[in-house]
């Protein structure tokens, strides 16, 4: 299986590349903004991604495109509304309309399940789409630009929501709650946070190779998460559990808890945000990781986070 992967020099574009071919397939990545070099895996596109529809050259007998391009702004850099949607939006337009021309059997595009709206209950596919940033609001308007340019042709295509990944070298609110983890102190965060669903690198990666060759996977749009979401303390612990250390949380006085709660309830962090998986697992045969604790603790161990 021959098979081209956007954003392959990221968290999740690493871990991929490098499993696939330890599976045995050959895999072609996109090296954008400048001539390729002497490696026949690598495809050398424009630096605008948004231009990869008119680019002169495609790389030839593709089976499939993982799509994981994308402008994901931080603190440190920031992103306008305009720049997200060019980047992601216009993107992911330009390379299905390419690989539909070109006959690639199928797209498979990693999202994110932030375009849905933090809730009370567990969230499905069906749940109404609410954005938590502009960065959700550009992946959920490249979503439906994904099926509007699949439309009509033979190209197969199937969209992954993932949860919050965890891993070596990931980033976000778990990067940082392992890093807090690691200090040698007890940490006053029992109670803070909702219960949040989370994703172990592994099963990610399991998800995106089954929606390669699946059946079920076509024309359908999946949440993925392990399956149990686990609270800020209850990662922490995990975490310390795998190192041979007490999980070492209380709870902070009141007061100062109100605080703290005000500041981050703000952001959403302290509602419950649980997905149900179960459309995957009925369609494809993907398996969760059945333990979240169980699963971070085994990583920290080895050496994984």
């Amino acid at each position: 299986m021959r098979i081209l992967v956007t954003g392959a020099s990221g968290f999740v574009g690493r871990h991929l590349v490098a499993s696939l071919r330890r599976d045995g397939k050959s895999v072609m990545v996109l090296q954008r903004g400048g001539a390729a070099l002497a490696d026949p895996d690598r495809f050398a596109g424009p630096a605008d991604l948004a231009d990869l529809d008119t680019w002169p050259d495609w790389p030839r007998d593709l089976d499939a495109v993982v799509h994981l391009a994308a402008l994901n702004p931080s603190r440190r850099q920031p992103a306008t509304p305009e720049a997200l949607a060019h980047a992601n939006v216009a993107g992911t337009a330009a390379l299905v309309r390419r690989a539909k021309r070109e006959g690639v059997p199928r797209i498979v595009f990693l999202s994110t399940s932030n375009v849905h709206a933090p809730s009370a209950v567990p969230i499905d596919e069906n749940a109404p789409l609410g954005p938590q940033s502009p960065y959700a609001r550009s992946k959920a308007e490249a979503e439906a630009a994904f099926w509007r340019e699949l439309a009509g042709g033979e190209t197969q295509g199937c969209i992954l929501r993932p949860a919050p990944v965890y891993g070596r070298g990931g980033g976000g609110n778990v990067a940082m709650l392992v890093k807090l983890a690691r200090l040698p102190l007890p940490l006053p965060i029992e109670g803070l946070g909702g219960r949040r669903s989370l994703l172990s690198i592994d099963r990610l990666l399991s998800a995106i190779d089954i929606c390669l060759t699946s059946d079920g996977a076509i024309g359908e749009t999946f949440l993925v998460a392990d399956r149990t979401p686990l609270r800020p303390a209850e990662i922490v612990g995990a975490l310390r559990e795998g190192w041979g250390r007490r999980a070492g949380t209380g709870a902070l006085p009141s007061l100062l808890r109100r605080t703290v709660e005000g500041k981050i309830g703000g952001r959403g962090l302290m509602a419950d945000f649980v997905l149900d998986v179960s459309r995957l697992s009925a369609r494809t045969g993907w398996r969760p990781a059945e333990s979240t604790r169980s699963e971070l603790a085994r990583m920290a161990a080895a050496g994984d986070l």
